[in-house]
């Protein structure tokens, strides 16, 4: 499911066509990724099903299926196709064809703020899906409060794994599919020295898999997967390595884009990137971090750390003891 996120605010926010494609159970197969997921329309499909074992049959079966109608499904593998695919052997997918217009609108702020989250549905795809987070549960129809409070237990109780996953559990005589996404924060740094290393120990502290790279293409590549979970640092003062970078950064869905270095450098920078075509420059931090009286690179990295995720989670980072708000998440 991780790989259809980015596809999947993109046409819940622009109210753009296509179901989101869920593996309901399997009878066979061996070993697969229990997280897959896809997103298709007419023109195609984004994302994984059984490594593209069953693409042509749910492009047959989007053919037939208007764009409005949900629809459950069953595709027969051979045991040949699948050893060509690097499966033990084949089997039967049981898939759900969900339209994107039938998610709670809610889902794509979620997933910007890269909040760790369950989508629940009824197995046979009657009834709307309910989005679970720790603290809240929001209905496909809007309604903030679903009644059915044994349906968001299911959500939460996936949850505490901590992990991108698809299950299926009975509540009474109904089976309910629960989709977790739980983004993992990937983090490029761009540079390298204590200032690096510094960032990267303090990441990883966090759970995030970090990587020092002052390869230009390799950031590149890094951030046309890059996700709202995500973030770009740019230590280099270096402009044939951080407005490419940065460049790459503003047209990309990254999360988090920091610039370290004094004003005169952001400046720099700001009117490179405005050179090339860059109005807004607003989701560029920099200077990098909150002022935190920073002194050296351990404390910076604590104070680019918060901000990042005062950022992802849309808050002014300031003194809990000023605010009103949630304490926590």
């Amino acid at each position: 499911m991780d790989a259809v996120v980015p596809e999947l605010i993109t046409r819940i926010d622009a109210s753009l066509p296509g179901h989101l494609v869920r593996v309901v159970g399997l009878s066979g197969f061996g070993l697969r990724d229990d997280a897959d997921g896809a997103i298709i329309d007419a023109e195609g499909l984004t994302g994984q099903v059984l490594g593209g074992l069953c693409d042509q049959a749910i492009a047959d079966e989007l053919a037939g299926l208007d764009p409005t109608n949900r629809a459950a499904m069953s595709t027969r593998v051979t045991d040949a196709d699948a050893d060509a695919a690097g499966m033990v052997c084949g089997g039967t997918a049981h898939l759900l064809l969900t339209p994107v217009s039938d998610l709670p609108a809610e889902l794509s702020q979620l997933l910007q703020q890269a909040i760790p989250l369950a989508i629940v549905t009824a197995a046979d795809g009657s009834g709307g899906e309910v989005v679970v987070t720790k603290k809240t549960a929001i209905a496909a129809d809007g309604a903030d409060n679903p009644d059915d409070d044994a349906v968001i237990e299911l959500g939460r109780a996936a949850l505490s794994g901590g992990r991108t996953t698809a299950t299926v559990e009975k509540v009474g005589a109904v089976e309910y599919l629960i989709n977790t996404i739980v983004p993992s924060t990937r983090v490029v740094i761009a540079g390298s020295g204590p200032m690096a290393d510094a960032i990267k120990a303090q990441g990883e502290l966090m759970g995030w898999s970090v990587e020092i790279n002052e390869s230009v293409a390799d950031g590149i590549t890094f951030l046309a997967s890059a996700g709202p979970a995500d973030g770009l640092v740019i230590l280099s003062h270096d402009r044939a390595v951080d407005v490419p970078l940065l460049d790459a950064a503003l047209n990309s869905a990254v999360g988090y884009i920091g610039g370290m270095g004094s004003r005169g450098t952001q400046t720099a920078r700001r009117n490179a990137l405005t050179d090339l075509g860059h109005a807004d420059q607003s989701r560029i931090n920099g200077p990098i971090g909150l002022d935190l009286g920073s002194r050296n690179p351990a404390e910076t990295a604590v104070a680019i750390a918060a901000e990042f995720l005062a950022n992802r989670a849309g808050r002014t980072a300031g003194r809990l003891t000023d605010s009103s708000g949630p304490i926590n998440g």
